[in-house]
């Protein structure tokens, strides 16, 4: 039987995601300045299409992880599919096929990303965040927590305490406390309900409720999720509640230690939940304010790019100040000066992703197409043809966009229940459709 424990989870930490078909240049991997060059490059797609041969359905969203692993949200299937970046399909991702919470519900994912610790977190279209932890379950897990005793620095007071008293989160992360004799369990029951996908964060929850004071985060409707590209204990989500206040935001999710882990390696590692951290923009219908927001990624700056569908732009990106006692975001691109904030541009933005040179791509659902801007949005071309001769899009109903380390560019078709592939030409191998 697998006791599912909310909000006890997963972050591992050793103890202690209507113009021209483009020319691009030869090599945007190299262009240190996000600078597209001069060139006669096209993206030509690769063969072959990922479609239900696959096994996808419906896909919605796509992410890639640190070691190059593909995640594919799909909401036909109730799975997260994950293939290697030749289309194979590893072992040991079982658990993310047919997914439920702890209530034994289905669980239609919409959005996925991975961070460095190996966490996949997704979203259902609530105000909850589910995670899985790819290392845990490929080492297992020996031991967790149960209780504790806690030592009050100053005074030397011990208080012991346990797992679900209410309390015990308190002192976890209070630091005039520190945990000075855990006592671990190894029952199976519990070590399942950490193995198996679970739940995160949810909104519902009384601790989030009291900290998020100026919105209803019990009704939130996380549309979008992305976690940072270092090391950093936080995630971001797009929340588009309608209601009459207008809840149309970004929210950060901070890490919360929860509970000790001992692995079979015999590292001890922190396990974390998910608590309300704060509002990074709020509704609004100038630059780098958030109206109807849809997906969201965020570049190794810090920077946080982010479609909408409400007025006026339908893409913004915000940067961090951090010269202050917290962080405040300022618009990053500005209308009229910078291309990526043009409405001309698009006819119904659904998803963004930024490669490791901060260019952009936004997948226009309507145009069918991907379009590429520099990093200091600018618009270079569109992507989305199987040969450079063509002019109209192989794609039905493109959704969602991500970016390998090669420069490869991967498109959820939710439409043809396909991923789409398009690579530069001036890199043919065996792969590539050279149709032209």
């Amino acid at each position: 039987m697998k006791i599912f424990l909310p909000l006890l989870t997963t972050t591992m930490v050793i103890m202690s995601s209507c113009v021209d078909k483009f020319v691009i240049p030869e090599n945007i991997n190299t262009a240190n300045t996000g600078e597209f060059g001069a060139g006669d490059t096209t993206y030509l797609q690769l063969s072959p299409v990922w479609d239900n041969t696959y096994g996808i359905i419906q896909p919605v969203e796509i992410s890639i992880a640190q070691d190059g692993r593909v995640f594919v949200a799909d909401s036909g299937s109730q799975s997260i599919h994950v293939f290697s970046q030749d289309g194979d399909v590893p072992d040991g991702f079982e658990m993310l096929k047919q997914l439920k919470d702890h209530e034994n519900a289905a669980i239609t994912p919409i959005d996925v990303d991975i961070d460095k610790k190996m966490n996949v977190f997704f979203i259902d279209g609530s105000q909850r965040v589910f995670v899985w932890n790819q290392y845990w379950n490929s080492v297992g897990i020996s031991r967790v927590s149960i209780s504790g005793s806690f030592l009050h620095i100053e005074s030397g007071a011990v208080i012991i305490d346990t797992i679900g008293s209410g309390t015990w989160l308190s002192y976890l992360n209070n630091p005039e406390y520190e945990l000075t004799a855990p006592v671990f369990s190894n029952d199976q029951g519990i070590i399942d309900s950490l193995l198996y996908p679970h739940l995160f964060f949810d909104g519902r929850d009384e601790k989030n409720i009291l900290k998020d004071i100026h919105y209803k985060s019990d009704s939130s409707k996380f549309t979008g999720l992305t976690s940072p590209a270092d090391n950093e204990n936080m995630l971001f989500v797009t929340d588009n509640y309608g209601g009459v206040n207008k809840q149309h935001r970004i929210v950060q999710i901070d890490f919360q230690k929860s509970l000790i882990l001992e692995l079979t390696t015999g590292d001890i590692v922190w396990g974390f939940t998910g608590e309300f951290g704060a509002t990074v923009k709020g509704y609004g219908r100038g630059a780098g304010t958030v109206n109807e927001p849809l997906s969201l990624d965020v570049d190794y700056n810090g920077n946080i790019y982010y479609t909408q569908s409400g007025d006026f732009f339908p893409v913004h990106m915000i940067m961090p100040n951090l010269s202050g006692d917290f962080a405040t975001y300022l618009s990053g691109f500005q209308p009229e000066a910078d291309d990526i904030m043009d409405a001309s541009f698009y006819a119904n933005p659904l998803d963004i992703a930024v490669d490791n040179n901060k260019n952009i791509y936004v997948v226009d659902k309507d145009h069918s197409h991907v379009l590429v801007f520099n990093s200091r949005g600018q618009f270079f071309k569109n992507a989305g043809y199987a040969s450079s001769s063509d002019s109209i899009s192989i794609m039905m109903d493109p959704v969602a966009v991500t970016v390998d380390e090669r420069g490869v560019v991967y498109v959820c078709d939710k439409g043809n229940g396909a991923i789409y592939r398009f690579k530069l030409s001036n890199s043919l191998d065996e792969d590539l459709k050279s149709e032209d």
